[in-house]
């Protein structure tokens, strides 16, 4: 069985995390390797071609082995090969081909492999080992081991990836190049985990080996991932000296694709010693001439990142700022990621706080501050997604295991139906006994159907739950990431301008300064407020005591907090109610309701513009109403207001933040009220929120 592609993914994974050194740049070259995957599906069309029409005309035994080879020849297209590996499996199991059932799971676990879905594939690769145990093929078994280790490794679980790397090792003791891959795969596993010293002796052990065999290619990638490895424990000395072997050795072997990858690891190092700048310019220039000669313009980008790098170290601060300007281009042009343009905003950052110009210093830091988060939180998806996959690989399983003993107790009902049936036939003793059997039999068929369809709708409310559940999470997640550090950016920086530059900035921009300050912590206050109020009712902690309040204490508290921010926007606040009007609710959650709903008016009216608070009794209900003269609200938008699985979240009309959560809240705290909560909108006329609330009736004057 081929191992070729997962090697040179691993390979991959090595040159993409190459020597960032000093200069901050991390490389994603891809280059032949990339080349060689993408254009694998055209090189073998012909040879599927060839083998489905085999498939035409050969029989069921011969069918296996051409439906493997489908699935392995097209494990880039996720559907065919999985298709085909199915179907292999299931005239396999037909069959009683041992052999090929065992390549089918494995084949299936290689196609979800390369569609990404590293924890759909690990069952399949367990799957396989039984069964090649029993074949005591130990090539496959090692096979399956490194896969699922390699699994591990793409779900960020270096311990289990370890653990499964020691297991294929045990299985391949007499294949020293399929040794010395796996070494170095847990030296790349340990070096993931930052476990230097571990990654170093490994990828010795590996060199060891490959230096036995004088296998040159594997040699190279090992110096390189000690290169590597150096590079991130600040030592450039040992980094450089094995990044200039691996060059040699990929020179030695006539591959240009690598030597410009090593070229570029040697630049990066060079800018550690002072008196070496040039000579690092010279390595990039060097690197950039090879990549345009194989055709790989986008590096473009990465090389540009580094000259200005050096231009800024010697001081040429003009040159430099060309140079990231050139790459920030080359990056959008090439679409080469978040990365590049992080590490560019933070070059750009550095320079223009180098030549005074701190606006636009401030600019690029906050920039930079934004790409590392959606940077953090891209890592965290993936991380996420994944384990998604792997939920809903075993729900199915679980599924295809309930559907299975369904059918396992319908087989045998029928079989003893049959029997009875039988029996009925040779007395007529036997026959009422019969009777009475099936009618028991029935009666319990009918218990068992009311209990399955109890079950299932304790099921689906189960899904409905997890569903909102998971709609929170996402909720919370989504305001911790960015609406609650957002605020933080502005307070941090222009905090830290004042301390740094005081004396450089006019009164009017300190004043500006505190504003923003100011208006930023009033955000995350409120945020936080929300937050911990929406976290205390979701995890059953709030205590609710509705009691007999009057409604005109607590207005005047909630109207009183906002008071600033609507003299801010030159906005009115009308309000017309009766003052002995009562509720029967508690009061801290009334008022919490009532400062989200006109902070809300406040944040959508323009300046000059109004809002009016009205309430009245009707019937034993008490209903409040929040209307304002803003924005108003779209009709998809109406749809989603107080939903927490929603998306609305809108700037307000000074561009003011928002997170959706103050509308989830209030909707929470009227229903805990005994209340209902709605609204009238549509864009450009303004707002009208209403909800109702239980009245002490007989102590309150309808308005």
């Amino acid at each position: 069985m081929d191992r070729s592609l997962k090697l040179k993914e691993k390979f991959f994974y090595l040159v993409v995390n190459t020597g960032r050194g000093d200069i901050l740049l991390k490389k994603n070259i891809i280059l032949f390797i990339l080349l060689f995957i993408v254009s694998m599906p055209a090189l073998s069309q012909p040879k599927v071609d060839s083998l489905l029409r085999l498939c035409d005309k050969a029989p069921e035994k011969q069918k296996t082995a051409l439906y493997l080879e489908l699935s392995h020849n097209l494990r880039k297209d996720t559907l065919k090969s999985n298709s085909y590996a199915r179907q292999a499996f299931k005239l396999a199991e037909k069959l009683k081909q041992l052999p090929e059932q065992a390549k089918s799971y494995y084949f299936i676990g290689e196609t979800n492999y390369y569609a990404r879905d590293f924890s759909g594939a690990i069952p399949y690769y367990q799957k396989a080992i039984p069964l090649f145990e029993l074949l005591k093929d130990s090539f496959n078994l090692t096979n399956c081991y490194n896969s699922i280790g390699l699994c591990y490794h793409g779900i960020y679980q270096g311990e289990r990836a370890i653990e499964q790397y020691i297991n294929a090792l045990r299985t391949c003791e007499n294949d020293k190049e399929y040794t010395a891959e796996i070494i170095s795969n847990i030296a790349m596993a340990h070096a993931k985990m930052n476990n230097y010293i571990e990654a170093i002796a490994n990828y010795r052990k590996a060199l060891n080996i490959n230096t036995s065999i004088r296998d040159s290619s594997s040699m190279a990638v090992n110096y390189n991932g000690l290169g590597d490895t150096y590079s991130n424990m600040n030592k450039p000395d040992s980094a450089i000296t094995n990044f200039l072997k691996a060059h040699y050795l990929f020179k030695k072997l006539k591959n240009k694709g690598n030597q410009a990858i090593t070229l570029t690891n040697i630049a990066t190092i060079y800018p550690n010693y002072p008196d070496s700048l040039n000579k690092a310019m010279a390595y990039f220039n060097e690197a950039w001439k090879i990549f345009k000669e194989l055709g790989q313009n986008h590096f473009e980008a990465e090389i540009r990142q580094g000259i200005g790098a050096i231009l800024y170290k010697q001081g040429k601060y003009k040159d430099a700022l060309q140079a990231f300007n050139q790459s920030l281009q080359l990056t959008d042009k090439y679409k080469r990621g978040f990365y590049l343009k992080k590490t560019n905003y933070k070059w750009l950052s550095e320079l223009f706080e180098k030549m005074g110009n701190y606006k636009t210093a401030l600019k690029y830091h906050v920039l930079f501050a934004q790409y590392s988060d959606s940077l953090d939180q891209m890592d965290k998806y993936e991380q996420s997604i994944n384990l998604e996959k792997r939920y809903e690989t075993e729900k199915k399983e679980n599924e295809i295991i309930k559907l299975q003993a369904r059918q396992e107790l319908m087989d045998v009902q029928l079989q003893k139906n049959k029997q009875l049936k039988i029996l009925g036939f040779v007395t007529a003793s036997l026959l009422l006994i019969f009777v009475f059997f099936v009618l028991i039999r029935y009666f319990d068929k009918i218990k068992l159907n009311r209990l399955l369809e109890s079950k299932n709708r304790k099921i689906e409310r189960s899904e409905n739950e997890l569903r909102i559940l998971n709609a929170s999470k996402n909720k919370f997640f989504s305001i911790i990431a960015h609406d609650l550090k957002n605020p933080f950016h502005t307070v941090l920086g222009y905090s830290w301008l004042l301390s740094r530059d005081y004396e450089l900035f006019t009164e009017e921009e300190r004043r500006k300064f505190a504003f923003d300050i100011h208006n930023s912590s009033n955000n995350i206050f409120r945020l936080l407020q929300n937050l911990l109020e929406w976290a205390r009712s979701q995890t059953g902690r709030l205590i609710i005591n509705p009691r007999e309040v009057k409604f005109k204490p607590i207005l005047e508290s909630s109207v009183s907090v906002l008071n600033s921010l609507a003299d801010q926007k030159a906005i009115s606040i009308r309000l017309i109610f009766d003052d002995e009007l009562t509720l029967f609710a508690d009061p801290q959650m009334i008022e919490t309701v009532l400062r989200n709903l006109i902070n809300n008016a406040i944040k959508f009216t323009p300046d000059n513009g109004w809002i009016e608070i009205t309430a009245s009794q009707i019937d034993d209900h008490v209903r409040i109403c929040v209307t304002d003269s803003g924005i108003g609200i779209s009709d998809e938008d109406m749809l989603n207001l107080f939903r927490i699985d929603s998306t609305v979240k809108r700037k307000g009309t000074n561009n003011e933040d928002g997170s959706g959560l103050g509308l989830i809240l209030c909707h929470e705290f009227v229903k805990k009220n005994n209340g209902t909560i709605w609204a009238n909108s549509s864009l450009g006329t303004g707002s009208s929120f209403f909800f109702t609330i239980p009245a002490n009736s007989g102590k309150v004057n309808s308005h």
